[in-house]
């Protein structure tokens, strides 16, 4: 009788591990492949994550885009972490935008000072840490130059016609 519980109770629990290791992966392989080849020029990409602050300085607030970082992971108990940089936001109050509160007498930010509003409206600080479907367009600054002109291993990128709502 033992036996009869044991097997399904095993198989559950190797499916339910299974799922716990691949919910991520083709975010993570979207950002390898953005990171080593040009297959995602023009190309709609979506990615699972969070959002975490740009590392920038501030040379005016008069910006009306901000350059976020977005975070994947292979899997939800995972350390290991895959970013994708240069994801374009507008920085205002509108859908699918960012909003920077940092009061005049702090020096330094954190995640508590960034809010972002998705698509269906709502504002989200990103200290809590908030898991994101994101879609947008990968753009490579390279491939703007003539070809002659172009370093083959340099992949930067922009991300831009972002949208994105909670997973």
């Amino acid at each position: 009788m033992k036996t009869q519980n044991i097997i399904p109770a095993l198989l559950l629990s190797s499916i339910g591990l299974m799922s716990l290791y691949s919910c991520n992966g083709t975010s993570v392989d979207t950002i390898k492949a953005m990171e080593s080849n040009y297959d995602n020029q023009n190309k709609t990409i979506e990615l699972t994550g969070e959002f975490d602050a740009p590392s920038f300085t501030f040379s005016s607030g008069k910006s009306k885009t901000m350059s976020m970082n977005f975070v994947v992971k292979p899997h939800a108990i995972s350390s290991e972490k895959f970013t994708a940089f240069s994801v374009m936001l507008p920085v205002g109050t509108e859908k699918n935008s960012v909003l920077f509160e940092l009061p005049a007498d702090q020096k330094n930010y954190t995640l508590k000072n960034f809010h972002v509003i998705d698509k269906n409206g709502e504002k989200i600080n990103l200290d809590t840490h908030t898991t994101f479907k994101m879609t947008g367009t990968v753009h490579y600054s390279e491939l703007e130059k003539p070809e002659g002109e172009r370093d083959k291993n340099n992949f930067n990128y922009k991300i831009t016609d972002v949208t994105f709502e909670k997973d």
